[in-house]
């Protein structure tokens, strides 16, 4: 059984749109990154509907596999920081959670993305 049957809706177009934002050393909104996955279908998609994929990315694909976290390119895009649930709940490190995000931003940009395929 693929882990895509049980995942939140647009799981699967989030992760591939996040391997290319990896890819080109990027991070984007979460409603540049909804318009492109909804441009690509031909569909809306609304950036607060990408709450559970971006979640379910976090820790059902990477955190269980050892890789960085993709869902750290989705930001808000008036800070153009990460939002509240960019960690796992009950994580929290205190002022430390910038310098956190950046390494983790930093680890994505820096990992061979086109060798992982999740099915």
């Amino acid at each position: 059984m693929s882990i895509w049957n049980e995942a939140p809706k647009n799981s699967r177009a989030v992760f591939a749109y996040l391997k290319i934002l990896a890819k080109k050393m990027r991070v984007e909104s979460y409603g540049e990154i909804a318009a492109a996955i909804g441009e690509e279908e031909d569909r809306k998609i609304a950036p607060v509907g990408l709450n559970y994929p971006l979640g379910f990315i976090r820790d059902q694909i990477c955190r269980p596999r050892g890789l960085p976290w993709l869902n750290a390119l989705a930001v808000n895009a008036n800070t153009w920081l990460p939002g509240e649930r960019f960690l796992p709940p009950g994580v929290a490190f205190g002022e430390d959670e910038l310098i956190l995000w950046r390494g983790a931003v930093l680890a994505v940009f820096g990992y061979p993305w086109e060798s992982v395929i999740v099915d």
